[in-house]
């Protein structure tokens, strides 16, 4: 694998991570925007629910992306690496 094949698949790896939690992040943006009467109203235990989606859906599924991706693109950096200093 050279530099440029690296590059592409990092691309699309990141695109693939990037484009569903976007249309995630801006589904729970639509939610709450076009039914903030039925959001606000709504309890998730004593935290209303917009609350609730931030602070235990989307902070929690933004870190576990970013840890899941910067783990895969080092192991895809270090492969290189390896094949470039044993090649």
């Amino acid at each position: 694998m050279n530099v440029e094949e690296l590059r592409k698949k990092q691309l699309k790896f990141a695109l693939g991570f990037g484009i569903p939690y976007f249309a995630f992040i801006l589904g729970i943006y639509l939610l709450t925007y076009l039914a903030k009467d039925w959001v606000t109203a709504q309890k998730v235990g004593s935290m209303p629910l917009h609350y609730f989606l931030v602070a235990f859906v989307v902070y929690p599924i933004t870190w576990v992306i970013f840890i899941i991706y910067v783990r895969l693109a080092n192991r895809m950096e270090d492969k290189l690496k390896q094949e470039t200093s044993t090649g």
